[in-house]
């Protein structure tokens, strides 16, 4: 007797995307889809199913499927029948989909194809200058024989400038442009496709300070650096700090001093612009930092026994060599293992778990405990890595949320490659998108605060400076259609002594300050003089310098004898710009050194005169005090 099978299957466009079947080894299936955006934005999945039945045993008449996105409609089915017969039920970002066929599949053999339909909004969205495409990756079947699947967007949306996983074609016509993968490029990872290369942001951030010591402070915010991938320009920022300096993971540290109890508001008014390709082209990380960003540390436990455990487990007896390779086996894992909760998001605050808490606790992770694990793990293979907090653009929480500082933030790693240099990635995102690849290709929505990776802990980025009594909108993020070109500028000033003495030691000062509102780069800084001999005045590197910072250098100089009597010109060169101050040179026992000499002698000569006149007084007074002594006579015998 035949047996009737209920085929549940799985479809979840965002979650999973390829049906797991019960009883799969009954039935196989084959798949060709379209996903078809329009202008608009929304796009039109249509999945063209073969399903074929392998058993003389089992029949399927029905199918289920949950859709995992935060809205599907026209969702219409069809078979050779006829309109099939849909019930939905939508709950939280799913929808789930009861099917039922006009016919039976019953036979060793026989097939059915059929084909549903739905649109959503969830695939395609325009943010800011660029629209992103996402399509989750396949899930593995083992009765999988095909999965054909062509992606259309209109030729408006222009050029792609990022594709991941390389299609297997392309081709346009007047009105689309038409992407198409097969099984094998979508079970690694889904498709990302942005058209468009840049992103730009407007900021408007807000740091809280207070001093509760007893003594003055200087302290320190993090302001939105630079990085291979962005570019960020400051308006404004009130009041002035002492000095903006970087440090060794590339974050801009704004200096001020408190006075005892002093509370201060800093206010910081800004562009940021992010690149789908890295800026820097030959890169390079030196053996210190290569050996710091191995290190274990407060929530990177990379030395832990079961870290170091797990790390085998995921790489194998056969681990890869190149670190891109390790990095994939170990990012695969994070996202597959640990469970994102929301749950955690309701909590006044949340709680930072560590890699080995969250190792062991896979269903209660947010974004950090991603980060960390992936950080860990990395560290753990010998791969450099590092935690990056920061403002990730997102329209829908539930797909792609935020849950550092209160869901104002987010947090996500990235590794070394010696191909590529630094390299971001966001497990958190994949997971939470159910394969979206956010491993191969970030997008443009990651906008960097502060780099963590000499310290799990600090920097702290914006949005993390406030105290209970300050409101939470300090972080105040817009996306921005206006270009901008980031305009450093160097002010240098050379100070000496006026005039230089000849034949003594003597000392120059060049201070280089940015008045500019962007980076200003490391340059080769020179300084020379026409006559004046500059100690340890060979080139050096000025040292990238962001906005509103400062730098000074020490140099010593000397002259060949004590009667050198010139006028010289001291010229330092930075990046091509030259800088030039007159310097006099003067002998020590001529001009302005006679009027010192004469006052040295005559308050030498004061001062003798002074000494041996009070010796002479107290000699004096010294013997009046005496007792009288009577005089003896002595008479002659």
């Amino acid at each position: 007797m035949m047996k009737r099978v209920y085929l549940a299957i799985c479809f979840l466009v965002i979650l999973i995307f390829v049906p797991r079947a019960y009883a799969a080894s009954e039935f196989a299936t084959s798949y060709d889809v379209l996903y078809d955006v329009d202008e608009s934005g929304v796009t039109t999945v249509t999945e063209k199913i073969t399903l074929r039945n392998l058993t003389s045993e089992y029949y399927a008449n029905q199918f289920k499927l949950t859709i995992g996105a935060t809205e599907i409609f026209d969702v219409k089915a069809s078979d050779p029948g006829g309109v099939l017969d849909i019930s939905q039920e939508q709950k939280d970002t799913s929808t789930t989909l009861d099917i039922k066929f006009n016919q039976q599949v019953a036979g060793l053999g026989k097939t059915l194809v059929w084909t549903i339909t739905f649109k959503s909004k969830d695939f395609a969205e325009k943010v800011g200058k660029i629209w992103e495409v996402r399509v989750p990756r396949v899930s593995s079947s083992s009765n999988l024989e095909a999965y054909n699947l062509t992606l259309a967007v209109p030729r408006s949306f222009g050029p792609p400038s990022l594709i991941s996983p390389i299609p297997k074609s392309q081709t346009t016509d007047s009105n689309k442009i038409f992407l198409s993968f097969d099984k094998e490029r979508l079970q690694e990872s889904g498709i990302s496709a942005n058209f468009g290369s840049i992103q730009l942001f407007d900021f408007d951030l807000a740091y809280h300070l207070e001093n509760k010591r007893l003594v003055p402070v200087l302290t320190q915010v993090a302001l939105p650096p630079d990085t291979s991938f962005q570019d960020v320009i400051y308006q404004r920022l009130e009041p002035k700090p002492v000095n903006v300096t970087v440090d060794s993971d590339g974050n801009y540290l704004a200096w001020y001093r408190l006075n005892r109890g002093q509370k201060l508001d800093v206010k910081l008014i800004g562009s940021a612009k992010l690149y789908t390709n890295s800026k820097v082209k030959n890169p390079f990380l030196n053996e210190v930092l290569r050996k710091k960003y191995t290190e274990s540390g407060k929530y990177w436990e990379k030395d832990n026994p079961q870290i170091m455990a797990k790390l085998d487990e995921i790489l194998g007896d056969n681990p890869p060599v190149d670190m891109e390779a390790k990095a994939r086996s170990i990012f695969r894992f994070v996202v597959d293992f640990l469970k994102y909760d929301s749950e955690r998001l309701k909590e006044d605050s949340i709680e930072r778990m560590g890699a080995v808490t969250a190792l062991n606790n896979p269903d209660s992770a947010v974004c950090m405990e991603f980060t960390d694990l992936f950080i860990a793990l990395a560290r753990a293979a010998g791969i450099p890595s590092r935690e990056l907090d920061g403002y990730a653009y997102t329209a829908n929480t539930a797909l792609r949320p935020l849950s550092l500082t209160k869901d104002i933030l987010h947090a996500w790693p990235e590794y070394w490659d010696e191909r590529r240099g630094w390299v971001m990635v966001d497990p958190t995102w994949e997971n939470t998108t159910g394969g979206v690849d956010y491993f191969n290709k970030l997008d443009l929505n990651h906008f960097v605060f502060v780099i963590k990776g000499s310290s799990s802990e600090q920097p702290i980025p914006a949005g993390s400076y406030k105290g209970a009594d300050q409101d939470t909108n300090d972080v105040k993020i817009s996306l921005s259609e206006i270009d901008f070109l980031g305009k450093p500028q160097i002010d240098v000033v050379i100070e000496s002594p006026d005039p230089i003495l000849a034949g003594f030691p003597d000392s120059l000062t060049v201070k280089v300050t940015n008045t500019g509102n962007a980076f200003y780069p490391s340059v080769p800084l020179a300084i020379t003089a026409n006559k004046t001999l500059v100690l340890a005045a060979g080139e050096q590197k000025l040292g990238p310098i962001p906005p509103y910072g400062s730098a000074e250098f020490n140099y010593n100089v000397r002259t060949k004898s004590l009667l050198d009597s010139y006028d010289d010109q001291v010229t330092v060169l930075i990046g091509g710009q030259k800088f030039i101050k007159e310097v006099a040179v003067r002998p020590f026992v001529l001009f302005q050194t006679v009027p010192l000499i004469i006052g040295v002698i005559a308050g030498v000569m004061a001062l003798v005169y002074l000494v041996v006149l009070g010796g002479h007084f107290y000699r004096k007074r010294f013997k009046a005090h005496l007792p009288n002594k009577k005089k003896i006579k002595h008479k002659k015998a």
